[in-house]
């Protein structure tokens, strides 16, 4: 499987990028700011689709997918067309992270991403191990048991089960202290003399109660002959009802509002005038100013067809600067055909052979075919300068002197600035023009007609109050005022002495007459009750002393016991805290709920733990079965491990070995004198060096006996010259091997190193096509 071409169509910048990879090793360079990243990142993307998260932010330096394809060849010969066709990971079953780590290098970085974590994923699907699903099934037994990797119980939010058995824990033991000390002081005894006080205060208000009753019969006898005279009051009262005060305030309103809304509506009419005056005078200069404005019009018409002439002139004259260089070549190239022609027909004519038979016409055909851009350059130059003087005609007629193509602009420039200013001159009179116009309709059918209604309206509002009333003046009408507020004032009397007993409720006499008469009713079944009893003020205080007392007493038992209950509250509030029981809500009043609460913390702690320790003793066992599974990671790795060779044959056998620490998840290298090192120690050169051959070794085992190809994104950059060359090589051999190898690359070292393979040929040189903007 290797990549046989990709196009670029569009991708940010890039446009129009084609490639066509002859070779399996192909060398493709491109200088800084060309764009040889966004280049690798538009191949990747259409190699992988969706399935780029593995890379990170930093393939998204564009925010575009990228238009193109991309056309993979099949061992068998067979052709895919990418992403038309599906994707890498569907094409040849790797995954986005595989080839992350494995087939793609970019920006330098040969290091592997989540290393021991992607060992383990490459080992599974190699060997069919589940290490991943024990993992899983661990953390769901921590899950189930609630704890954490080290085996104790965890603390996270919402379960904060670590701190709830120790809470039960704690709890459990205040319980039972709290049960001795209630034993102790009797604490049932004291609840029972709890109960007596409460039935004596229970038997002190009831005999209160009936006093009460007395009372409430004697303010019904009151409070219903009060009412009959209220209702008398009010009959002769009613007589004058059609005076008002809101309706006296209400004339001497109106009067006012006649006078007001009159000397408003005569300063309206005034500006009315002015309004129409003015708007005649701008009508007048708006169709003026409008008449113009469609001669000139007009004359931007014929402008905007020199506009698309001149377009045109700029897009031939521009095409013709870019081929002079072209046509130079051509033209240089077709005098050396004229010459070889002529060497070949005096060669012809000097010793008549079949080479010279041949080349004659060759070359004539290659001189008449390098002399045609020539012809069309002069034939393009001289539809320019028609052009031309096509458009300085066209302009002529509106008194435009232009000799080149700046002038032309600046004249179109003032013309379209000479018709914008008319333009917006028009919509600003047009803008007066309606802002006057609505303030006429404002004035005629709004403002003008609500004033002249205000006066009719306050007109009738007074001619409805002497109609009512029956009065023609302002005199008549206060004189009946008055005497109906005498009238109000002796029916004050009255009220006084109910709202005394009742209370004032409604906001009208007729209101507050039934609620009176609803009170009344209520105390009717007082009426006859109490009978023979008198409402003794001093029994009723003797009475409520003694109640005083006995909660005195009650209060007194209560505080005894506050510190008992205060203890209970605080273990109630704690158990259902820690307990969090979903069905009920756990009570603690009494010693018997005490003893209730002790048996639930009891089992809830019971439960916690062993539930605890049979996850643990599970986890045991999974444990000894993923210890067996790591050392079947290491087994990709080791001194006769194809990393191994890989890493030897690259050093020149400084490191014979590549090793899997199992304990640290790290890689590790043996030097030939026996020292290991992490990779992480190694220096730049070195550790580049070791993360290539990881990458060949996986790459064949992933692949299972196919070949493939690499993307490489200067991978070598620390190298020096003797590495790099090493380097070098192991890419030309595993080339010959079968795999393809996409070297992009900024530097010249490696287009000098490769100098020799690329004049043979074995080599595939290419350079970035740059971006064009």
């Amino acid at each position: 499987m290797r990549i046989k071409e990709f196009f670029i169509k569009r991708y940010g910048p890039l446009q129009e990028m084609s490639y066509t990879l002859s070779n399996p090793f192909n060398l493709i360079v491109g200088k800084n700011e060309d764009g040889k990243t966004l280049t690798i990142d538009a191949l990747v993307k259409l190699l992988l689709g969706r399935n780029v998260r593995d890379f990170g932010r930093t393939i998204d330096r564009v925010e575009e997918s990228p238009e193109g394809f991309v056309v993979i060849e099949g061992d068998d010969g067979g052709e895919i067309k990418l992403p038309e066709q599906g994707d890498l990971t569907t094409v040849a079953a790797v995954t986005a992270s595989e080839c992350r780590n494995i087939f793609i290098i970019r920006d330098s970085d040969l290091s592997i991403a989540r290393e021991s974590e992607f060992y383990t994923t490459v080992t599974n699907r190699l060997t069919g191990l589940r290490t991943e699903e024990i993992l899983k099934t661990k953390e769901a037994l921590r899950e189930i048991g609630k704890i954490t990797p080290s085996g104790m119980f965890r603390d996270i939010k919402d379960e904060s089960v670590k701190t709830r058995v120790e809470g039960a824990k704690n709890l459990l033991g205040a319980v039972e202290g709290l049960a001795h000390e209630m034993n102790e002081v009797r604490f049932d005894e004291l609840e029972e003399e709890t109960v007596s006080t409460l039935e004596g205060i229970e038997n002190s208000e009831r005999e209160i109660e009936r006093l009460e009753d007395a009372r409430k019969r004697d303010t019904y006898v009151q409070g219903a002959e009060t009412l009959n005279k209220l209702t008398t009051a009010l009959k002769q009262v009613a007589e004058l009802n059609v005076y008002h005060e809101a309706d006296g305030q209400l004339w001497r309103d109106c009067e006012r509002d006649i006078q007001h809304c009159t000397e408003a509506r005569d300063t309206l009419a005034a500006k009315l005038k002015r309004n129409e005056e003015e708007l005649k005078a701008i009508d007048t200069a708006l169709r003026k100013k409008t008449r113009e404005f469609r001669i000139f019009d007009d004359r931007k018409k014929h402008i905007d067809e020199v506009k698309a002439e001149l377009n045109l002139y700029e897009m031939k004259r521009s095409d013709c600067v870019q081929r002079e260089q072209r046509i130079t070549v051509y033209f240089t190239m077709a005098m050396i055909a004229a010459l070889l022609l002529g060497i070949s027909l005096l060669g012809f004519i000097l010793k008549p052979s079949l080479p010279f038979y041949v080349a004659a016409p060759v070359f004539f055909l290659s001189a008449v075919f390098l002399l045609i851009p020539q012809l069309q350059q002069v034939r393009d130059k001289a539809w320019l300068a028609g052009a031309f003087e096509k458009i300085k005609v066209s302009l002529a007629k509106f008194e435009s002197i232009a000799e080149n193509v700046d002038q032309i602009y600046v004249y179109l420039q003032q013309f379209d600035e000479a018709h914008r200013a008319r333009g917006d001159e028009i919509q600003e009179i047009t803008r007066r023009k309606e802002n006057l116009e609505e303030s006429i309709a404002e004035l005629r059918n709004k403002a003008i007609p609500n004033e002249e209604k205000r006066i009719t309206d306050a007109k009738e509002k007074i001619d409805h109050i002497q109609r009512t009333a029956g009065v023609d003046s302002w005199q008549d009408y206060s004189k009946g005022l008055k005497l109906k507020q005498q009238g109000e004032k002796s029916l004050e009397r009255e009220k006084g002495i109910l709202q005394s007993r009742f209370g004032m409720k409604g906001d009208t006499w007729e209101h507050t007459i039934a609620y009176w008469n609803r009170e009344v009713k209520a105390l009717e079944v007082y009426r006859d009750k109490a009978k023979g009893i008198d409402c003794d003020e001093d029994v009723v205080t003797q009475l409520k002393e003694a109640k005083d007392a006995s909660k005195a007493r009650l209060a007194d038992l209560h505080e005894r016991m506050a510190a008992f209950r205060k203890r209970l509250e605080e273990i109630e509030r704690e158990a259902n805290k820690i307990l969090q029981l979903e069905t009920e809500y756990l009570h603690c009043k009494t010693s018997v709920d005490l003893n209730a609460v002790r048996d639930k913390l009891f089992a809830f702690i019971t439960d916690k733990e062993v539930t605890r320790d049979a996850v643990l003793q599970v986890m045991d066992i999974f444990e000894e079965i993923e210890a067996e599974e790591q050392e079947k990671v290491a087994e990709l790795f080791g001194t006769e491990s194809p990393i191994t060779h890989y890493f030897t044959e690259i050093t020149d056998g400084r490191y014979d070995a590549v090793l899997f620490n199992q304990g640290s998840g790290q890689i590790e290298v043996r030097r030939k004198d026996g020292v290991i090192l992490e990779a992480q120690k190694l220096s730049g050169g070195a550790y580049d060096q070791l993360y290539l051959a990881i990458r060949l070794a996986l790459g064949e085992r992933i692949l299972q006996g196919t070949k493939g190809f690499f993307i490489m994104d200067d991978p070598f950059v620390k190298a020096d010259t003797a590495r790099l060359q090493k380097q070098i090589e192991v890419l030309q051999r595993i080339a010959q091997l079968g795999w393809q190898v996409l070297y992009f690359s900024a530097k010249d070292e490696m287009k000098d190193a490769l100098k020799t393979p690329i004049k043979r040929g074995t080599v595939n040189y290419l350079e970035i096509q740059g971006i064009f903007l």
